[in-house]
């Protein structure tokens, strides 16, 4: 990261952890980690932004974007929830390849962070091993980064569905941050939705903390609505039957009346005559027996 420096420098001095975040969040926006989005959705507005060209999802804090503000005027966060990146700072991964934990570490300038009071550093110097606090942040930040892998992979399914729309900037004029379209995210089909789960459920889970976290949004950054056109009323299709439906449905028009005789003889039409029963006998013979 630009303007970082090696920890292996200070590896005899202490740190102690910044009070004042307005360094830190001078780009008005933070990383958010895939095990805390969740979280951060309840107090801050998540945004997709691109990084390298590769979607990260952030969260935004800078006093113009938020009803309220996270932080006071002396830059102490203000809000129920303290961001990851925010409480690793000024420690950064150095992406060199390193023997020493101590030599995995970066870090930022910032005022009042190193020096002779806090937290040690290095535990050995020999071994490079941190202490128990720049233990607990390096570990954190390795999970971060692999985090921050399958955010990506899950942030460019949302891309290629179609569903993330900019925010609207001082002007109305799109900006370089993204949220979901809540329309857009209605409007996804069956075979749509089904391929952002093929291999997780991330994808929709992020779209719904997106969606959620839009209430800490001024509402001038809401993206504006594009106007709906009218729709033509098209004639119903016609509906496509069995040939029979239409004597079916006219029987209540014929003229035709039913009894209980039979419509024809059954012995004559099927089994022929000598099949057929006997005739019965008459009244006069019956009495006569």
């Amino acid at each position: 990261m630009s303007g970082a420096l090696p920890l292996a420098g200070f590896a005899a001095q202490r740190f102690a952890a910044p009070r004042d975040f307005r360094l830190a969040t001078r780009g008005g926006w933070v990383g958010v980690n895939d095990t805390e989005y969740l979280l951060t959705a309840h107090h801050l507005p998540l945004v997709v932004r691109l990084e390298n060209g590769e979607p990260v999802l952030c969260a935004l804090v800078a006093s113009s974007d938020l009803p309220k503000p996270a932080m006071d005027a002396d830059g102490r966060w203000l809000l129920g929830y303290l961001p990851i990146a925010l409480r690793t700072y000024p420690f950064v991964l150095s992406g060199r390849e390193a023997a020493r934990p101590l030599d995995e570490l970066d870090i930022l300038p910032h005022p009042g962070v190193i020096g002779a009071q806090g937290a040690a550093i290095c535990a050995d110097a020999a071994t490079g091993q941190l202490g128990p606090e720049l233990t607990a942040i390096r570990n954190t930040l390795h999970m971060t980064r692999t985090g921050k892998a399958r955010l990506t992979r899950a942030l460019d399914l949302l891309r290629i569905a179609g569903i993330l729309v900019p925010l609207a900037g001082e002007s109305g004029e799109p900006r370089e941050d993204w949220t979901v379209d809540p329309a857009a995210f209605m409007a996804l089909g069956h075979a749509a939705a089904a391929s952002l789960v093929h291999q997780s459920f991330l994808p929709l889970d992020l779209a719904s903390a997106l969606l959620f976290s839009r209430r800490h949004l001024r509402p001038e950054r809401l993206p504006k609505p594009e106007p709906r056109t009218e729709l033509t009323a098209r004639a119903p299709a016609a509906i496509v039957s069995d040939p029979t439906d239409f004597m079916l449905a006219s029987l209540e028009a014929m003229d035709f009346a039913l009894d209980a005789s039979d419509l024809f003889d059954l012995g004559d039409a099927v089994l022929g005559p000598e099949f057929a029963p006997p005739a019965p006998e008459d009244d006069d013979e019956e009495m006569a027996a």
